[in-house]
């Protein structure tokens, strides 16, 4: 099988960073550091306007994706699904910004993180791109994903194992799985390849049988 995941929050405590270094950039200038946790972008969760949070990003960005944190298990689960599907990284951060890819390879080799392909966004929106696209380029079978436009896009064509946040609590969908841990990104992921595999059993079986009469 192969298996897309995002990296920001969802491998990784993306957004607890880039919060630690808002709350500085922010009290250096008087601005809201007390962040609304049901928006998703910078600007919306904490009221700036978009060229401050393009200021913030621009000085800061790097340093959050050198110094975050794995989630719990991630590393763990990510390498024993490796083991037995193809796993590729399919990420928004932008090719644009000064020593992304570099920070970004670093950072997945210094954690363990293993993968097959690292897919970065090299459009023009500097935070953002679709992956439906992707996915289907790619044949990706199952996407772990937490952005809520991205897991909209995606759901209604391909699986998405979706990390809870406030600010993708709204979306319901059959084929939306909420994780709030690793672990269980594990047990679904078994439990769905046990599925299919039986499925493509009793296909082949009733093969044999239509054959046979």
């Amino acid at each position: 099988m192969i298996i897309g995941i995002d990296i920001d929050n969802t491998i990784t405590h993306t957004t607890e960073m880039i919060m630690h270094y808002a709350r500085i950039f922010g009290q250096e200038r008087g601005l809201n550091t007390i962040p609304d946790p049901s928006y998703y972008y910078l600007e919306d969760a904490l009221g700036w306007d978009k060229e401050t949070a393009d200021e913030f990003l621009s000085l800061y960005l790097g340093r959050i994706y050198a110094e975050m944190q794995p989630k719990e298990q991630a590393i763990e689960v990510i390498r024993g699904l490796k083991r037995e599907h193809e796993v590729i990284l399919i990420t928004s951060r932008n090719r644009q910004f000064p020593q992304v890819e570099e920070v970004t390879v670093n950072w997945l080799a210094q954690n363990g993180i293993v993968y097959d392909r690292l897919i970065l966004n090299t459009t023009s929106n500097m935070h953002f791109f679709s992956k439906l696209a992707v996915c289907l380029e790619n044949q990706i079978e199952v996407m772990i994903e937490d952005h809520y436009e991205l897991v909209s896009e995606i759901s209604p064509i391909i699986p998405v194992i979706m990390f809870e946040y406030p600010y993708n609590r709204h979306l319901s969908s059959d084929n939306i799985i909420r994780v709030k841990h690793w672990n269980e990104v594990r047990q679904w992921v078994n439990q769905y390849q046990l599925q299919r595999t039986a499925a493509r059993v009793k296909i082949r079986q009733q093969r044999t049988a239509s054959f046979l009469k």
